[in-house]
């Protein structure tokens, strides 16, 4: 059986809601990051006054798993935290994203102080442009999620709201945006989306990228 990129981008979501995974953020991401986004336009303390977003190293020093995003595809395919990497195009195509990749981690990896197995990086061009992972939890009450979630809030310098389960770090100019200007602005915005998994309760998605291929892999995984 033929299965598309996107296809296998979601049975690799939906497998890792049993394991170590981001599935919450594919199946709801499309209404979440919709909300999350309007409701960060009027966000005062993200008030840059401009249209240029903060850089990736600037909004997450260091990244996740000692990868950043806009850095160079070859280079970060090296990286250690990444074991029996699976790449294929992706297909369809979409003018966000080109190629993604599903990789295992080693015992000892980390996100957030929070142990992981498995993910996927996604890029386009020869860059970075998203990086998935996600963590176990026992339940919605599990001290972990809150530890997670605290522990970005000391590494991501920018703004972040809560929807529901659901933070969004993201860093928006005060002003309103145009769509042309959102649609350029969000090619270049790095965001990080941390999201418990809506029906278990027993995973947190860790979506770390730019926004345009972040709401990209929420809405795909929606529909």
């Amino acid at each position: 059986m033929h299965y598309s990129s996107w296809q296998l981008v979601n049975r690799w979501l939906s497998r890792a809601c049993r394991g170590a995974a981001c599935r919450g953020a594919a199946c709801t991401g499309a209404a979440v990051f919709s909300l999350g986004l309007a409701g960060s336009m009027g966000l005062s303390s993200a008030a840059a006054g401009d249209l240029d977003p903060p850089t990736p190293a600037a909004f997450m020093p260091g990244g996740m798993l000692g990868m950043q995003i806009g850095a160079s595809w070859a280079e970060s395919k090296k990286s250690r935290s990444l074991e029996n990497l699976s790449c294929q195009p992706v297909e369809p195509k979409a003018d966000e994203v080109d190629e993604v990749c599903f990789f295992n981690t080693p015992a000892a990896s980390r996100v957030a102080g929070a142990a992981i197995h498995d993910g996927f990086i996604v890029r386009k061009g020869d860059r970075v442009v998203l990086i998935g992972t996600g963590i176990s939890i026992k339940n919605a009450d599990d001290p972990l999620a809150e530890a997670v979630v605290r522990s970005f809030q000391s590494r991501v310098h920018s703004t972040y709201q809560q929807t529901g389960d659901d933070v969004l770090f993201v860093h928006m100019p005060a002003q309103h945006l145009t769509a042309q200007q959102l649609d350029g602005y969000a090619q270049r915005a790095p965001v990080l989306l941390v999201q418990l998994e809506p029906k278990t309760h027993h995973e947190l998605a860790v979506l770390y990228g730019y926004l345009a291929p972040v709401n990209l892999f929420g809405s795909i995984g929606a529909e």
